[in-house]
């Protein structure tokens, strides 16, 4: 089996909780991580924290530029697997989880490989908000191909590439996407699609909606 490390950023005291649920959704996977990266983005005290309450996880502290990007090339860098899986620190991930996306890069051109996000809506999903649109708060979104396929870009919320690939291009550009509670995001589009101008007979896969995924 190929060895996979999972990495999970995060930035702020008020998701503590949910980052230990991410954490023990990871421990529990039926394809067992390599290790688990928590890369805490330039918060001293939310650092000494989790190191303290997260044993089964390598804490480390972000010592890059602000933001996701930053804090994912920290994890990158830290990481052992042939694999690398990111998670976000409020998402659930699915006992299959790494499972599923290990054997989407089983073949030898696919680069990287998104989980299926399902929304859990804290007070119901608004009447306004159409599906369409749930990529826009990191959920998978009507209009996904049914089935597994190569698509442009896996979503943010829960994907894994091959490390060495991502390394070559020069990992996720910072200095763009989200930075503390500044609502932007696309790192990962960025990064996918250098990784295919780069090699462009390689394949990003996604799993097609209803397939395993976070909760």
């Amino acid at each position: 089996m190929t060895a996979v490390s999972a990495v999970v950023c995060t930035y702020s005291p008020a998701r503590r909780d949910q980052l230990h649920d991410a954490v023990e959704s990871l421990r529990r996977q039926t394809v067992a991580p390599l290790e688990i990266v928590v890369v805490v983005d330039h918060q001293p005290p939310l650092l000494r924290d989790l190191c303290r309450s997260l044993p089964e996880a390598a804490v480390r502290e972000s010592r890059r530029t602000p933001g996701l990007s930053g804090s994912r090339n920290e994890g990158l860098a830290a990481c052992r697997g042939e694999l690398v899986a990111f998670l976000d620190d409020d998402a659930v991930a699915a006992p299959d989880w790494l499972a599923t996306l290990v054997r989407h890069l089983s073949g030898p051109t696919v680069m990287g490989a998104g989980g299926h996000a399902a929304l859990r809506w804290e007070s119901g999903r608004p009447a306004w908000f159409p599906h369409e649109f749930d990529w826009v708060v990191g959920g998978s979104y009507r209009g996904l191909p049914e089935a597994a396929a190569d698509v442009r870009n896996v979503l943010g919320s829960n994907m894994a590439f091959r490390a060495a690939l991502v390394r070559e291009v020069g990992g996720f550009r910072e200095g763009i996407g989200r930075v503390g509670t500044r609502p932007t995001g696309c790192e990962e589009t960025e990064l996918c699609i250098r990784l295919r101008q780069r090699w462009p007979e390689g394949r990003l896969e996604g799993p097609g909606r209803g397939a395993g995924g976070r909760g």
